[in-house]
């Protein structure tokens, strides 16, 4: 995943007006490490793939799923992890990765090679909050306070648009009618919790000490990005995974070139969504270190928090036609915000056929 339950990638800016858009990235090599150009090899088999660590890869591959799976299908999915799966793409070691589906065509871009998104995973979980005391009540309120993130781009950049949209609000790094204040993901609620900044636009598994503890308020009735998204702006009011902060991109050949292997990985990772909803309590005590959990407390928090608030793992990860229209609806927010150039086009998606 790209901001998933551990800590989230770093940015890149793609063509844009007024603020930058990326992040780390998918992509397919044709044929595995190394591979260039807008043709592929055949996979035979072999799926190269990179990401930040996930807890749900873990799980699958600790319960012996992973390898259950790979034997009957007689395809192997080779994963490494890195933070940097953009550089890591950029360099053509991998045949996919993943990324926010905002970031393709940044991705596009940076390569020159079309990319087809074939998969998803995690929705926008970022949260805006304040200190207890605070008397602000939504973004608008908090005009020319200092805002903290972990980036200038990715979450910061949907909640920009969220400002241009309820308040005709500029908010950016680097200058508009907020004080942006990039710090490290861990800093971010401490930083509002004892006064050096107003606000932040908080990971939920990153301030529990301070939401638990009641340091920290969320605005919004403590709603996620996603879930502000579905209810302002999505054509679909029920569906609060767009956006999407980790979809599956690789090089639109290679997926062509290997439909098997593709259609096999985004089963691979719909198992994992399956064990997810089954046993999400059982994974993050597996694996507390991925959540930012440090004590049980702390993991009866962000239990309940995604059972009661939001859970951004997506539904499935196979897309239907019906969710690309949905996703793809956000390009046009990006234009009308300013956020995105009116001459960037949407990324291609893959829609693969579930197995029987």
């Amino acid at each position: 995943m790209g901001e998933r339950a551990g800590k989230p990638r770093a940015a890149r800016a793609v063509r844009i007006a007024a603020a930058a858009l990326v992040g780390a990235v998918v992509v397919a090599c044709g044929g595995g490490p190394g591979a260039a150009g807008t043709t592929a090899e055949d996979a035979n088999g072999t799926v190269q793939l990179v990401m930040a660590p996930d807890p749900v890869w873990k799980w699958l591959e600790d319960q012996g799923i992973k390898q259950e799976m790979e034997q009957k299908a007689g395809i192997q999915v080779l994963a490494s992890s890195s933070w940097d799966e953009f550089g890591v793409y950029a360099g053509g070691h991998a045949d996919v990765i993943s990324a926010a589906t905002y970031e393709v065509p940044d991705l596009e871009e940076a390569t020159g090679e079309p990319a087809t998104v074939f998969g998803m995973y995690n929705g926008d979980r970022s949260i805006l909050a304040v200190a207890a005391g605070s008397p602000a009540q939504n973004v608008c309120d908090l005009k020319g306070k200092k805002i903290a993130t972990y980036t200038s781009v990715s979450i910061t950049l949907i909640w920009g648009m969220y400002a241009k949209k309820f308040c005709d609000l500029d908010l950016r790094a680097g200058g508009g009618d907020y004080e942006v204040v990039v710090t490290d993901v861990q800093n971010m609620s401490s930083l509002v919790a004892r006064g050096d900044a107003d606000a932040c636009l908080c990971l939920p598994d990153f301030a529990i000490p301070d939401l638990a503890g009641g340091a920290l308020r969320p605005l919004y009735d403590g709603k996620a990005a996603a879930q502000l998204y579905a209810e302002h702006f999505g054509s679909n009011k029920q569906a609060d995974s767009h956006p999407q902060t980790n979809v599956f991109v690789a090089r639109k050949a290679w997926v062509e070139r290997n439909p098997e292997e593709a259609n096999f990985l985004i089963a691979l990772w719909d198992r994992g969504i399956k064990e997810w909803e089954a046993n999400r309590d059982a994974i993050i005590d597996a694996y507390p270190e991925d959540f930012a959990v440090r004590s049980p407390e702390e993991s009866a928090f962000l239990k309940d928090w995604l059972a009661n608030r939001y859970d951004w793992f997506a539904p499935t990860a196979f897309l239907d036609q019906q969710w690309v229209t949905e996703e793809t609806e956000l390009f046009d927010l990006m234009k009308e915000t300013g956020f995105m150039d009116e001459d960037v086009a949407a990324p291609n998606f893959t829609v693969l056929t579930p197995s029987t």
